[in-house]
């Protein structure tokens, strides 16, 4: 029998080609765990909430975290010690969970650069690539733990939730839409192996407690280009939460986290 993996999802920045945007980079990426580690998760989340007076039914939203604003904008009364124990608390949250980080992070510039000519100003090609790699790449991975995997998504709009599943669907029919030729050194997954591991895809609400989880795990990665040196990379590298950590080298290529279009 397979084991079951689920792969939350939440994506950080823009995927339009838009250069009046400031934010350097588009990433899509996740929280992956075993079906019956789930409640592990939802636990240590409730129990940090409850700890720290959250109501269970508000988000742990990174940016509102960061910036100590909207319904986080209480951390801003909070002393330096107590933001400090905050802070750690949540990073405790984090690294206690039985998780591994998988990603996907474009260069809105590089990809403009090497795409623009070919496809024009076509708003979601950006969130297409990311989204294939990031799910193919997963599946290699679980394929190895012999299991399948169920795919969750942060529920957008209406058009997006179409867009992202109307991937989803061509991906475990026809495979991944790169040209083969550039894309053979990744090893690429056939279809017929990815229609046999992806079992579906659900959009869910920033209330599930795993969507939370993988907001906050993708922003250090997403940034991580330009701040390496950032303290929720670091840690996560420490503790080996990150897919990169969890592979032989020779598989980073085809397996670990993509930073398409850097170069």
């Amino acid at each position: 029998m397979k084991e079951e993996f689920a792969l939350f999802i939440d994506d950080s920045g823009s995927p339009k080609l838009n250069l009046n945007d400031p934010c350097p980079y588009f990433a899509m990426g996740g929280v992956l765990l075993k079906r019956a580690d789930e409640a592990i998760v939802q636990r240590l989340i409730e129990d940090f909430k409850e700890r720290w007076q959250i109501p269970l039914h508000t988000p742990l939203h990174g940016n509102e975290i960061r910036s100590k604003k909207k319904r986080f904008a209480w951390l801003g009364n909070l002393s330096e010690e107590a933001k400090e124990n905050f802070m750690n608390d949540l990073t405790q949250v984090i690294v206690n969970s039985p998780i591994t980080v998988c990603a996907c992070v474009i260069s809105r510039q590089g990809y403009r650069n090497r795409y623009l000519e070919k496809y024009g100003e076509k708003t979601w090609e950006m969130m297409k690539s990311a989204f294939n790699i990031l799910i193919e790449r997963t599946a290699k991975y679980v394929d190895i733990q012999n299991g399948n995997l169920m795919v969750y998504y942060e529920k957008m709009g209406e058009k997006e939730d179409k867009l992202i599943e109307k991937y989803y669907e061509e991906l475990r029919s026809s495979g991944l839409p790169f040209d083969p030729e550039n894309s053979a050194k990744y090893s690429p997954m056939s279809s017929t192996t990815l229609g046999s591991l992806l079992r579906g895809i659900e959009g869910k609400s920033k209330n599930r407690p795993e969507i939370q989880l993988a907001d906050l795990c993708l922003y250090p990665i997403a940034i991580s280009k330009s701040q390496p040196d950032n303290r929720a990379f670091k840690i996560m590298i420490e503790k080996k939460l990150l897919i990169d950590c969890k592979i032989p080298i020779e598989q980073l290529a085809s397996l670990g986290i993509k930073y398409y279009c850097f170069e």
